[in-house]
């Protein structure tokens, strides 16, 4: 029998719950801004899993929605690694974020 592999949103929901001391990132990404508007259970639900993840409802959207679409592009059979994802990132971030001088080596 397969075993069936965990998602992202369950790894960082797992993550989170085992190393709650260690939250945040451990170096500078250029970051874009999104607005969200969510449905009032919506929002329900990220604030149980902000509690949970021990961060603000902001902070715990953007690491769900982070989670959610690199499984997406996972499940699209986009590249996330590899030599066309990177000439593709490093592309997207010139013309993104054209003030980063140094952008990060992965994703």
């Amino acid at each position: 029998m397969a075993t069936k592999t965990n998602s992202r949103v369950q790894s960082l929901i797992r993550y989170a719950l085992e190393e709650r001391a260690a939250r945040g990132y451990q170096g500078e990404l250029p970051e874009g801004k999104v607005t969200l508007r969510l449905q009032a259970v919506d929002v329900f639900w990220l604030s149980q899993l902000a509690d949970l993840l021990d961060a603000s409802r902001t902070r715990a959207a953007s690491q769900l929605l982070s989670a959610a679409i690199r499984d997406a592009a996972q499940a699209a059979g986009l590249d996330t690694e590899g030599d066309a994802f990177q000439t593709a990132f490093q592309t997207f971030l010139s013309q993104e974020f054209p003030h980063e001088t140094s952008p990060p080596g992965g994703a």
